[in-house]
């Protein structure tokens, strides 16, 4: 193993301070490029003394080396954790990918650094940067190796395997300039297990490649309330890629997803029907919908306001006016739903409660409406319970966007150190949450309260 110098006794000191660094170095290299930085400048990032920075590191290829060598420990302690008791190949290299997204996640910058900059080590360093990298590689070829032993993929050069696999996962960083915006994390994450499962070509010709998840909504029709917000516009085109009709209203008149909806969402779907706050939400207007598309099968609706952008100053009237009129809209359509879904004895409804963001609009409306969301939830499952009606909610954290949010660059990096996981959460997160709660096999599952938090 490489040893940096230092100078102190104390081992959980240096592990401390080399920490400091290390997350200074990855800002500063990220930002200014590694031979702009100084140490000096290091130093004052990392909160030391330009003397005190030489005690635990040499130069900025130390700290550039312990960069990488901080990420490859993680990888490998994340890869080895994700697959425990996992007997399946397939699951594990499905799991696997995950993590490796969940670390792209965490280290972004830090990942597309050790890329662009891996010329900088020589000697001794590149050589053990190289063995770490092959390490993480071999794990992969063994899981590949278990696949072709139960003759779930033929035979095939591992190495080039694993490396193209790496590739895959490791363009959802090196990329990003051009995938955000045009992907999720999560159809990045599918796509790729798709792709090495059943290629890119279809198996007829004319007929689509398809994941196992495609179609599964086909023939059922939701609707989708406040569907203006990031959150309301993913779930929209999620539903719709999954063979459901959907009908999207509209808080604000501002054609988000007749002509932007994949601006920030990723998404490509649009809904059949688009009801704008001209053409008011009513029991009524319900039923001329039903009656053009069919029973609602799945109602969900999103109370917050969406909030993306940093407040600069007091609560203003817009933000606490949407707050309330989404809770009254909230417990209009409960009594219709009540007795639409129960009659038939068949629905899914699905609360969304404002995301963490939209507590910097306005605190109290944001406690009030959250625990409007989550009321509701409570009083509506047990009266709809016997007639075979799911009433669930999700309470959504710190969710970043595809680009990032206005007030996730002002907020994001302080909130990290408050929230468990060490991330903001992704859309997909709180998309598979809502999948969870509108599959046929959640049929038992009722009055429920999702907190898609990471853990705060």
């Amino acid at each position: 193993m490489v040893e940096i110098p230092t100078t102190i006794k104390n081992r959980e000191l240096v592990e401390r301070r080399r920490r400091q660094i290390i997350l200074a170095g990855i800002k500063l290299f990220a930002s200014h490029g590694f031979h702009k930085t100084t140490l000096k400048d290091l130093a004052e990032e990392a909160g030391l003394s330009y003397g005190n920075i030489y005690d635990y590191v040499g130069s900025k290829e130390d700290i550039f080396f312990l960069i990488h060598d901080l990420l490859a420990g993680s990888a490998m302690e994340i890869l080895n954790r994700s697959i425990e008791d996992i007997q399946d190949p397939v699951e594990k290299l499905r799991r696997m990918i995950h993590s490796e997204f969940n670390l792209m996640d965490q280290w972004a910058d830090a990942l597309l650094l050790i890329y662009q900059e891996s010329h900088i080590l020589k000697g001794t360093f590149l050589k053990k940067l190289l063995e770490k990298e092959r390490a993480h590689l071999e794990m992969f070829e063994i899981v590949l190796n278990e696949c072709i032993a139960r003759g779930q993929m033929p035979l095939c050069n591992l190495r080039l395997a694993s490396n193209l696999i790496k590739s895959m996962i490791d363009a959802w960083t090196i990329k990003r300039w051009d995938l955000r915006g045009h992907s999720t994390r999560l159809e990045a994450e599918h796509s790729i297990m798709d792709i090495i499962s059943h290629g890119l070509l279809a198996p007829v010709k004319g007929v689509p490649a398809s994941g196992p998840d495609t179609g599964s909504l086909m023939g059922k029709t939701a609707l989708m309330v406040n569907a203006g917000t990031l959150l309301g516009q993913a779930v929209c085109s999620d539903l719709t890629a999954r063979g459901a009709r959907v009908i999207a209203q509209v808080n604000r008149h501002d054609d988000l997803l007749q002509s932007s909806i994949g601006m920030q969402t990723g998404a490509v779907c649009e809904p059949v029907l688009v009801v704008d706050e001209t053409d008011r939400l009513t029991t009524k207007r319900i039923g001329r919908i039903e009656n053009e598309f069919g029973p609602v099968d799945i109602y969900l609706h999103d109370l917050g306001v969406g909030t993306t952008d940093m407040p600069d100053g007091p609560v203003r009237k817009e933000a606490a006016d949407a707050f309330e009129n989404n809770l009254r809209l909230a417990q209009d359509l409960a009594a219709g739903f009540k007795h639409r879904m129960g009659e038939r004895g068949m629905g899914r409804i699905v609360y969304i409660a404002p995301w963490a963001w939209d507590n910097y609009t306005d605190p109290v409306r944001f406690e009030v409406v959250k625990a409007g969301a989550v009321a509701l939830t409570r009083s509506l499952s047990r009266q709809l319970a016997a007639a075979s009606v799911n009433v669930n909610c999700i309470v959504p954290g710190y969710i970043r966007g595809v680009r990032p949010l206005k007030i996730e660059k002002v907020l994001g990096r302080k909130l990290l150190e408050e929230i468990p996981s060490g991330r903001l959460g992704e859309i997909s997160d709180v998309l598979e949450t809502v999948l969870f709660a509108i599959r046929d096999g959640s049929k038992y599952l009722t009055g429920q309260v999702f907190h898609v938090t990471g853990g705060q």
